[in-house]
């Protein structure tokens, strides 16, 4: 063991008296601990939630969506993009789809309705929306027969087997302009999914790709392509690389673009509360800085008498900062105990539990190593920076005036 450790530890534990030095550095040890502890609790949460969203979101939606741009003519044809994405070695399923909004009429309710038309051959391949029926059929005979979100459902008072008219937009259009009617389906109920996502339960209507073509009067050049990888982390890399081969009058979306909004706020609450429990850690380094400072001041004979014996001033500096780094460690070594220790208690017992209304029963967690590391080399940092000062003020003492009354 050499002197600075031999030192740096008598002077942290002292067991002949307890000043308020020591006090202050327990302070800041708590300090750091439960900063720690608060920041990987709360991290892993957000983690939770964010592993939660994301996967209702793909449950429903495909990996990458590719989109003619309304008001590009010069794209190229639907067959172009179907054979880039068969040479793509990561595609594992890809379908075709139109989307767009329509009304929807039933039982003296009106509400606007997105319309999906799906290919009933190949959408299992990409999502997981007709495994969601919790009502009736996924698999209807009817050509015409939609499937409803259970929000509105509920809204519409719509049961399988009742009757949902809809009324194109393309219709509408034309009525406004020339003595046409307006195209109106009126579609059987087949079945009512629950994807656990409201803003889409609420607002989707799902209808036989034939039919929402015939509805909403598209060839099938106007037709999309939702596509499902088989590693969801590649979906921009590939994004970026389908969308520069497919040309200016195709749009490619990733999962994260469909709901950048969402992800977008959950990213700035993550990063809000991460800097204002880091405020915790700040305050307990402050008292390192603190504790440090008083402690040269009240070992400024120590200091001389070790500097008359040979020990040289960085030497003394080390000491000092050894000081803070041990605080520090013994600071992120519990605050990581007990915030790993209650996370595991969260996601096995799940204390903190949520309200009824919402789709699980208690808080979710996820603990990431990344994060671990992120927040103890973090801590670790500002505990150096911290202890710096007073180490650089140990090492400039005068050894005469330090030891002159000694």
């Amino acid at each position: 063991m050499t002197v600075e450790r031999f030192l740096a530890r008598r002077y942290l534990l002292r067991k002949k008296r307890f000043t308020f030095i020591n006090i202050i550095s327990l302070l800041a040890t708590l300090g750091i601990a439960f900063g720690v502890a608060a920041l990987i609790v709360v991290m892993s949460v957000f983690n939770g939630f964010n592993s939660l969203v994301t996967d209702i979101m793909i449950s429903v939606d495909p990996h990458l969506v590719i989109e003619r741009v309304q008001t590009e003519t010069t794209a190229s044809p639907a067959a172009e993009i179907a054979r880039l994405l068969e040479g793509e070695k990561h595609v594992q399923g890809v379908t075709r789809f139109v989307q767009r909004k329509a009304m929807a009429i039933a039982g003296g309710t009106t509400r606007f309705v997105q319309v999906r038309g799906y290919d009933p051959a190949t959408v299992d391949l990409v999502s997981g929306i007709r495994s969601k029926v919790i009502m009736g059929t996924a698999h209807p005979r009817d050509p015409t027969a939609v499937l409803v979100g259970i929000a509105l459902a509920d809204q519409m008072r719509l049961l399988e087997g009742d009757t949902i008219v809809l009324v194109s937009p393309t219709g509408m259009q034309n009525m406004l302009t020339q003595y046409v009617n307006p195209v109106i389906y009126a579609c059987p109920v087949a079945g009512v999914f629950d994807s656990k996502n409201k803003v889409y339960d609420a607002s989707t209507i799902l209808l036989p790709l034939p039919a929402a073509r015939s509805f909403f009067r598209l060839s099938a050049d106007d037709a999309s392509f939702a596509v499902r990888l088989d590693d969801i982390d590649l979906s921009a890399t590939l994004a970026e690389r389908l969308g520069k081969a497919a040309g200016p009058g195709w749009r490619v979306r990733t999962w994260y673009d469909l709901h950048k909004d969402l992800y977008s706020m959950m990213k700035v609450e993550r990063w809000s509360a991460f800097i204002l429990l880091g405020v915790i850690i700040a305050v307990a380094v402050f008292n390192i800085l603190a504790s440090l400072t008083m402690l040269v001041l009240e070992k400024r004979r120590d200091i001389g008498i070790l500097r008359t014996m040979g020990l040289s001033a960085d030497r003394i500096r080390r000491l000092f900062l050894m000081q803070g780094l041990w605080i520090g460690l013994v600071g992120v070594a519990a605050g990581a105990v007990l915030g790993l220790t209650l996370c595991w208690l969260q996601a096995t017992f799940g204390l903190f539990a949520l309200d009824s209304a919402f789709i699980i029963p208690a808080l979710p967690v996820e603990v990431r190593a990344s994060d671990l590391a992120i927040i103890a080399v973090a801590t670790f940092v500002l505990c150096l920076l911290a202890a710096m000062p007073p180490a650089r003020r140990a090492m400039r003492v005068d050894i005469i005036d330090a030891v002159r009354w000694e």
